[in-house]
């Protein structure tokens, strides 16, 4: 027996029954018998649909406020059909001869949700979904297992209504998936420095003549200066004058110089014929220097970041590890300089979205950056007030990847090579075979970096606290005499504590172990 059947036989038998009907929802060829009474009544129509009302007195006039939602038809006397036209409210009142009401109806004509609710329990068959209908629009009530199931309730509820708009999903999530993401950024930074250079300065000359000038310089304009390594040279300089004196008197040994004699007479000669700065070395004439400089540096630099992240199917997280530096934006109302700080280092973010079962959908934007004086500036240069902000170096990829849970995925290319070279020397000399080295000047700068990030999303489960471990587990501070004598800084590291019922971690989880 249908819903509709045993209202009709309660009204039948109570047919002075003045409690109003309960709201039923009526489909085609459907009737129902209804008491006389003045409070309205309220019906449930989807649209396309008709109700058919069996009335206990005679009606004479039927009255429909809104003729373009509902529609009622006399049969006879006492048999009313209402045809839904349109989703929305209308009210139909019936009268007898006398004028009095006999029964009135709120209509409420719906799209219909039968053929829904068909569909969604055989596409989602372990779902609860029930779907109520509002004009027209549709609501979605009930619970779902993930949330990749109730977007399918919702996109099969799209496919009722005239717009995507009308499906007011409100379907709960009875367990919510979480997710963790294992990130690995290595990079390598290989840096190779070549320095070779010449100096040669001469001054050549002659007595009351002029002087011959011949120098060259190594400027290594690469790098700004030479950064260390060998500078050895030769240096010959003739510039101090050599002196003449007149032999000494009689008793001395000829070729010896005479004896300087203080407060004291002194033998007679010509010992001032010879006066400074007259001989053939006076100063800026006949030197010559010539200096080699070589410095040659090979850099290998490695670095790892591993951070892990956990969020819930469908919320963002992100992760920085590196640090904030200021930037001036401005000036405030007093004319202080106002600061805000930018993130440096390996940055983080991404939104997991669990598919079905095993399998994640994830929105993932990773950054690298570091601090450089190329790009910077410098703010009022030449004022005590003046500030330097320094330049970034950055590396970004963002994409929405495909992954099953524990499976992994690369993240490569991001290379970047960098060569700078240098050649100074003479004009007309640095051609010589073999000569021509010694003329000229080499600065050599070659750096290479090559990016990689691994990402490895994982499905994880809340676990009983006991099973958790932390890095000051096992952890014991030693004593005055340990540290002393044998120079340790703790008796154990990396171990259960003994009071601990917990598991210890089998292999390397990232404890600093000595």
């Amino acid at each position: 027996m249908t819903r509709a059947s045993a209202l009709a036989l309660s009204a039948l038998v109570a047919a002075t029954s003045l409690t109003p009907l309960p709201t039923v929802a009526q489909s085609s060829g459907q009737r129902s018998a209804v008491a006389m009474t003045d409070a309205p009544q309220l019906v449930n129509l989807p649209r396309g649909t008709s109700f058919a009302v069996d009335l206990p007195a005679d009606a004479r006039d039927v009255i429909v406020s809104n003729p373009t939602v509902a529609e009622a038809m006399l049969h006879s006397p006492r048999r009313i059909t209402v045809i839904g036209l349109a989703a929305g409210e209308t009210d139909a009142v019936f009268l007898d001869g006398a004028g009095r009401t006999i029964l009135t109806l709120r209509v409420r004509v719906d799209a219909g949700v039968s053929a829904l609710q068909d569909t969604l329990s055989r596409v989602v068959p372990g779902a609860d979904v029930r779907a109520e209908a509002v004009n027209d629009s549709i609501i979605l009530t009930g619970l779902v297992t993930s949330p990749a199931e109730a977007e399918r309730v919702a996109a099969v509820a799209r496919a009722f209504v005239s717009a995507p708009e009308k499906v007011l999903n409100m379907v709960s999530v009875a367990g919510s998936d979480q997710v963790t993401l294992k990130v690995r950024v290595i990079e390598v930074q290989r840096t190779a420095i070549k320095q070779l250079g010449f100096d040669t300065n001469a001054v050549l000359g002659r007595i009351d003549g002029a002087q011959f000038l011949l120098g060259q310089a190594a400027t290594f304009g690469v790098n700004g200066s030479l950064l260390g390594g060998l500078t050895g040279g030769y240096l010959d300089d003739t510039r101090t004058n050599f002196q003449q004196q007149a032999p000494c008197g009689p008793g001395f040994p000829a070729g010896s110089l005479c004896p300087v004699v203080v407060n004291g007479p002194q033998d007679s000669g010509n010992f001032d014929t010879a006066q400074p700065g007259t001989g053939p070395g006076s100063d800026g004439l006949n030197r010559g220097e010539a200096t080699i400089k070589a410095f040659e540096r090979v850099g290998l630099v490695r670095s790892l970041a591993e951070p892990n992240l956990t969020s819930v199917n469908g919320e963002d997280a992100s992760f920085l590890a590196g640090g904030e530096f200021p930037v001036p934006t401005g000036r405030d109302r007093d004319g202080n300089v106002t600061i805000e700080y930018k993130p440096y280092g390996v940055n983080l973010s991404f939104r997991p979205i669990v598919l079905s079962e095993g399998r994640i959908s994830l929105q993932i934007a990773i950054e690298v950056s570091d601090l450089t004086n190329n790009g910077g500036l410098t703010l009022g240069a030449g004022t005590p007030s003046a500030v330097s902000v320094l330049g970034l170096n950055v590396r970004r990829v963002e994409n929405t990847v495909e992954l099953p849970s524990g499976g992994s995925m690369m993240i490569a290319g991001l290379l970047q090579e960098n060569t700078r070279q240098q050649i100074d020397g003479l004009p007309g000399m640095t051609g010589l075979p073999v000569l021509g080295t010694l003329f000229r000047s080499r600065d050599y700068l070659a750096g290479e970096t090559e990016l990689v990030v691994i990402v490895e999303p994982y499905i994880v489960r809340p676990t009983a606290p006991g099973r958790m471990q932390t890095p000051a587990d096992g952890l014991r501070i030693a004593s005055d005499p340990q540290t002393v004598l044998f120079g340790q800084l703790n008796q154990a590291y990396g171990l259960p504590a003994p009071a601990t019922a917990g598991q210890a971690w089998q292999g390397p989880v990232g404890y600093v172990i000595e």
